[in-house]
């Protein structure tokens, strides 16, 4: 994440009002707390609820089925009678208010369930967004304002770990790369800092400095570039020098399985994908 531009934050207030237009700026930051405990907590109570609901309608059918007054026995099997039942003049509503009842209770499990469903696919934060966004909150832009409970939801700069125990969520993440990519930005970064550092671009201490994806993505592939581009020519090379077939054939299968590594920490390959290329 790029460093703010001067002035960006000016004209808003320290606490909320600053940290959302750190967050509107800067999407990857948009990190919030899933409530996955208190959403699974709802869900639980509606579905009881509703299955209470549930065996009320159903005691209610019964009886009303076997009544001889007005129209009740036919409210299973004709709905005209069921919706004009609060308008006869003997008539009972009880049965139609409660279907009614159990109709909004099921759009709001429904809609519940969906919103819920959505939150479980949405990925994590990236480590270094939520390391932002925890050196933001204490840089001198914000200085530590927030004093409610929800203070300590992304956790601390030094404590990064100390966040929410229901984790959180990331409305924009990065793009997830391959575990070597993903592990040599991680090291990319620190290198780039050490260098700023000593030719005096960054201050000693800077807790919000932060580079771009597309600088940090063109040195990881550039390196994996260069190790795919190399690992043929050194296969061939060993196996020119290697003199016996058997240690041959033992360097063939090494290599394979080198290319089969190779595939799964270089890139996305599916199992299937990093079968198909050792087995040509």
């Amino acid at each position: 994440m790029p460093k703010p531009k001067s002035g960006l934050l000016d004209g808003h207030v320290k606490g909320y009002p600053k940290l959302a237009r750190q967050m509107g700026v800067f999407p990857e930051s948009a990190i919030f707390r899933s409530f996955g405990a208190l959403n699974a907590k709802n869900l639980l109570y509606l579905q009881a609820e509703l299955t209470y609901l549930e065996e009320a309608l159903r005691d209610m059918e019964v009886k009303d089925n076997a009544s001889a007054q007005g129209e009740k026995a036919r409210y299973s099997s004709d709905w005209f009678w069921l919706e004009v039942s609060a308008q006869e003049r003997d008539g009972d509503a009880s049965q139609l208010s409660l279907i009614l009842k159990i109709r909004e209770k099921l759009r709001e499990y429904n809609e519940t369930l969906y919103y819920q469903a959505v939150i479980y696919k949405l990925e994590p934060p990236d480590y270094f967004d939520l390391k932002d966004v925890q050196g933001f909150i204490r840089s001198p832009e914000m200085e530590l304002p927030l004093v409610g409970p929800d203070r300590n939801i992304w956790g601390k700069y030094n404590d990064p770990t100390a966040h929410a125990d229901d984790g959180l969520i990331a409305l924009c993440p990065r793009q997830r790369t391959d575990a070597f990519s993903s592990k040599l930005s991680e090291h990319a970064v620190y290198v780039m800092h050490f260098f700023k550092r000593i030719f005096g671009k960054v201050k000693k201490g800077s807790v919000t400095y932060g580079y771009r994806d597309t600088t940090v993505s063109t040195i990881t592939f550039w390196v994996t570039s260069m190790v795919a581009s190399a690992m043929p020519v050194i296969s061939i090379i060993a196996l020119v020098y290697i003199p016996t077939l058997k240690v041959r054939l033992a360097a063939i299968a090494g290599f394979n399985a080198l290319m089969s590594l190779c595939l799964l920490m270089f890139t996305e390959a599916r199992r299937i994908d990093v079968f198909s290329i050792t087995a040509a």
